[in-house]
């Protein structure tokens, strides 16, 4: 199988790398100034019991247009917000038999890549680890429990979504249940909007607005707000589900806190209307109140307009 892997950073560079690693056949899609550093110095993975190094082969959008290689699967690790240009940028390797596997946060990027290539070539997929890219050619793992969550969503997916599944976990990828990858994916983004807009809202970690008179409240209603508007959309969380995400963003000796959140902190853009915005616009259209969201995606854009 031949994978073309959209970003070389910390989700991107350890998951393909364990693909390389075994043998599986994987390119990079970079920037320019990304290809140069890949060049020069490869990608070392630092994972918690061990590292291994590898040279990545990169290609730039412009050099995949005039080439045109044939992709079995093109997995997505960018940004939320970069995923029009994404598309754009792999638009001419998507043929009849390619697959999309887009590991974002939240569901909204399935909506727009099934209107753009059709719900058949798009999987469902989730990414679940700790790690982050310590410098140009580090990605530093600080989770031992990283996972990747891969799942059919039709029934004619299902065999390709197995033989997918097989590949990673030959490469050693710990894998999660992906039978229902819908309700995985709802779980998830429930978790994300809540902490994103709470971190942002807040403008704390989960034990920073702990320690705040009115925090375990607002976070309690804010998770009640996803979760609400997750059954109101057909993906009702079970109560251990929402349990657990409960005492994650309530933990007052926690310092979780969102990408989100971080990204903010050092003045970059963030995936705001793709998360906070998204559960909003979804929850207003259930006809259900939001008001918490309100506040979180206000603040969210009103930063936003300030990066111009």
């Amino acid at each position: 199988m031949k994978i073309l892997i959209v970003g070389a950073g910390a989700i991107g560079g350890l998951f393909g790398g364990l693909l390389q690693r075994q043998g599986v056949a994987v390119t990079y899609l970079v920037r320019e100034h990304r290809l140069a550093e890949l060049a020069a110095g490869g990608l070392t993975v630092q994972l918690p019991d061990n590292a291994f190094s590898f040279q990545p082969c990169c290609c730039t959008a412009i050099q995949l247009a005039a080439t045109k290689p044939v992709f079995d699967l093109i997995v997505l690790t960018n940004k939320a917000y970069a995923l029009a240009s994404v598309i754009e940028n792999i638009r001419p390797v998507v043929l009849e038999q390619t697959l999309i596997l887009p590991l974002l946060n939240g569901i909204r990027q399935l909506d727009v890549l099934d209107a753009e290539f059709g719900a058949a070539r798009v999987l469902g997929g989730i990414a679940k680890t700790v790690a982050t890219l310590a410098d140009a050619n580090t990605v530093v793992v600080n989770s031992p429990g990283s996972n990747l969550t891969v799942g059919a969503r039709s029934a004619e997916q299902n065999a390709v979504a197995r033989a997918i599944n097989a590949l990673f976990a030959d490469a050693g990828v710990l894998l999660g249940d992906g039978s229902n990858i819908g309700l995985a994916m709802w779980e998830k983004f429930c978790l994300m909007a809540a902490l994103g807009a709470l971190n942002c809202m807040l403008q704390g970690s989960v034990g920073d607005y702990m320690k705040s008179e009115a925090g375990g409240e607002i976070a309690l209603a804010t998770i009640r707000e996803c979760t609400d508007t997750a059954a109101a959309s057909g993906y009702p969380l079970s109560d251990k589900v929402i349990s657990g995400i409960q005492r994650t963003l309530t933990n007052p000796n926690s310092s979780f806190n969102a990408s989100m959140y971080r990204d903010m902190k050092q003045g970059l853009p963030v995936e705001g209307e793709h998360l906070v915005g998204d559960m909003l616009r979804r929850a207003e259209a259930a006809g259900m109140a939001a008001p918490n969201l309100k506040v979180a995606h206000a603040v969210l854009q009103t930063y936003s307009a300030r990066l111009g």
